[in-house]
């Protein structure tokens, strides 16, 4: 019985020393997550987090809960938010060049003038996203669902559109100039004034100048 006892003991204590050991790398993790740059904000929970202007070039933030977060005007050069939460967050006349946001989820999200020049957004959830007058030239965004978007004077020179969902999206007065819109769907979609000389289009044809507001 006494054996009994030890051994609980033992093991009680092994047990309480991983947990101790797990806690101290937690808050480790999570005291590493400053408004920096390069702050390492993986999976943290900052839902509705006032960052505004903040300098936070080459951070991680990946699958971090960042839903009505406000980066407004903020520097997200080079940073990583694969698969982080961005619902109705601010980013507006934000700096997300570089950035990679594969399969993040920006529905609402307002990116008005941002620049997004070669970000990643492969297979990322954008519907009712704002993109006006973003520019996300050379950007990615294979596979992305913009349904309903705001793209109205967005440049998107030289974009990876392919396999977009555009449904129904504002993209009048674009610049879709040799982007690539191999498999994209487009019903709907507004395309008043936008530019599309030579771009590829949905059905592979390389579309001829002037071609505005549709490919000739």
């Amino acid at each position: 019985m006494k054996g009994d006892h030890t051994k609980m003991r033992k093991t009680l204590f092994i047990l309480g020393a991983i947990f101790g050991i797990l806690i101290v790398s937690v808050s480790t993790a999570f005291a590493e997550c400053r408004k920096e740059p390069g702050a390492q904000c993986q999976g943290a929970k900052l839902r509705g987090i006032d960052w505004r202007g903040a300098k936070l070039d080459g951070g991680n933030f990946q699958n971090a809960d960042l839903e009505q977060a406000n980066f407004a005007g903020a520097s997200l050069k080079g940073a990583v938010l694969r698969g982080a939460n961005l619902q109705q967050a601010r980013l507006e006349q934000s700096d997300m060049s570089g950035a990679n946001l594969d399969g993040a989820d920006l529905r609402w999200a307002n990116l008005e003038n941002s620049n997004l020049v070669k970000t990643r957004f492969t297979n990322a959830q954008m519907a009712k996203s704002d993109l006006e007058n973003a520019d996300l030239s050379q950007a990615i965004l294979t596979g992305a669902d913009l349904t309903r978007a705001d793209l109205v004077s967005a440049d998107l020179q030289q974009a990876d559109l392919q396999r977009v969902k555009l449904d129904g999206a504002y993209m009048a007065y674009a610049n879709l100039k040799q982007a690539n819109l191999t498999g994209a769907s487009i019903n709907r979609t507004r395309l008043i004034g936008a530019r599309l000389k030579d771009a590829t289009w949905i059905d592979g044809k390389v579309c001829k100048a002037p071609s505005i507001g549709s490919c000739k």
